[in-house]
């Protein structure tokens, strides 16, 4: 059989032996999409007109790691207010992420970019100095979020709601948290993840999104007024929810669950999984990937993570910790668990039950280092496991960044 995937700029071209039984999974795309006019009808029933009138509100946004269309919904904003969206104030929620680079603006805001440069701000996890104390949470920290949430009467979050492989989904209350927060609280919430119970999809039960979740009872809830969004595979905006958090969540995680989580009828030998933009920039992102569909292989099978990585291993946090790390253990032979170990333990965990795989730019002693082993030639790959192992069940999963494969 002849696939393409996506890899880099262009496509990776497989042949995969007629001697295996192929089975393709994607995301689905909505059967009806969101127009202006439906849009502003939610908006208006969920509450939104009081952002309209009075102070402007402080609006937070997404970084370019997600495909969140803020540009459109500020458009269809802007043909019932006017000008007023000149007059808001605009935070990035980047969390531990590194600051936009203009291209990244261009992206989040398209032709409201030149027009409202000057009132966007990005938020810095490190600079304590723009944050301000909330209390001390479950775990024992001190919790900080950017000032600019205290700046404002009204915080309008424009988010986007899908699966997140170990914090459940995206959206909801991480444009707050940890996109608005300090260092160390993202540690100490990204630390749970080194447990199996925080997985893609769950968030009751899942120790990351429960600690995420009660972070916001620091708040006065009816400060904030979100949209959330799901957007399909051909990047249309599938739903639309205005109001409160909590449930404006529960039904966007609902249809995102429809569109990205398909069902398998097995596990599978080879699971192929193509990584598609933004998160195919580097290694940190294209984890996700392998993270979503890891439950579909076989004990003792293979998953190929199929990302160029052409920007590198994308945080030197966990890159730098696997020099320091027991794998017989699965933890940091100095005992302390630091922001970032969940990348190293999930994927060694993971290798005692299947083999890791990469296909990518990066040199093969880099994906070594932490776990995965490199592929340069697929076909070749998979011509030998299909000839000489005999495997004959492969997974070939699009956008595996965004598809949960569920078995």
């Amino acid at each position: 059989m002849d696939i393409k995937l996506a890899y880099s700029d262009g496509q990776l071209e497989l042949k995969v032996p007629a001697a295996a039984e192929v089975n393709i999974f994607e995301p689905s795309a909505a059967e009806e999409t969101i127009t202006g006019e439906n849009f502003l009808k939610a908006f208006r029933e969920g509450g939104g007109e009081n952002l309209l009138s009075g102070p402007p509100p402080l609006v937070v946004v997404n970084d370019a790691y997600r495909h969140t269309p803020t540009g459109r919904i500020l458009e269809w904003l802007e043909a019932v207010s006017g000008d007023i969206i000149g007059q808001w104030s605009f935070l990035i929620a980047t969390g531990a992420h590194e600051a936009p680079r203009p291209e990244h603006l261009q992206d989040i805001f398209g032709r409201f970019y030149e027009r409202l440069k000057d009132r966007i701000r990005w938020h810095d996890a490190r600079e304590k100095t723009q944050m301000y104390r909330l209390g001390v949470d479950r775990l024992g920290g001190d919790v900080y979020v950017n000032r600019l949430l205290f700046d404002s009467d009204k915080i309008f979050i424009i988010g986007s709601v899908e699966p997140h492989y170990f914090a459940g989904f995206t959206g909801g209350c991480k444009s707050v948290f940890p996109g608005l927060t300090d260092l160390a609280t993202v540690e100490r919430n990204h630390n749970l993840a080194n447990s199996p119970e925080a997985a893609p999809l769950r968030v009751e039960g899942n120790p990351v999104a429960e600690h995420l979740w009660s972070l916001l009872d620091f708040f006065d809830k009816d400060k904030f007024f979100t949209v959330q969004l799901v957007v399909d595979c051909r990047r249309n905006i599938a739903g639309a929810f205005c109001g409160r958090f909590e449930n404006t969540f529960e039904k966007a995680a609902c249809l995102s669950k429809k569109l990205y989580a398909p069902q398998v009828p097995h596990q599978y030998d080879i699971v192929l999984c193509e990584v598609r933009p933004p998160l195919d920039k580097n290694l940190y992102q294209a984890q996700k990937a392998l993270e979503n569909c890891q439950a579909a292989v076989a004990d003792g099978g293979c998953a190929v993570v199929i990302s160029a990585c052409s920007d590198g291993v994308g945080s030197e946090h966990f890159y730098d910790m696997a020099d320091g790390w027991d794998r017989v253990k699965n933890r940091p032979r100095d005992g302390i668990v630091r922001f970032g170990s969940h990348k190293l333990s999930r994927v060694n965990a993971l290798t005692r039950r299947i083999s890791v795989y990469i296909h990518s730019r990066l040199r093969g002693e880099s994906v070594r280092k932490v776990f995965y082993e490199p592929v340069e030639d697929v076909n070749a790959f998979l011509a030998e496991k299909i000839e000489t192992e005999k495997f004959c069940r492969v997974a070939v999963v699009r956008d595996a960044g965004h598809t949960v494969l569920k078995v």
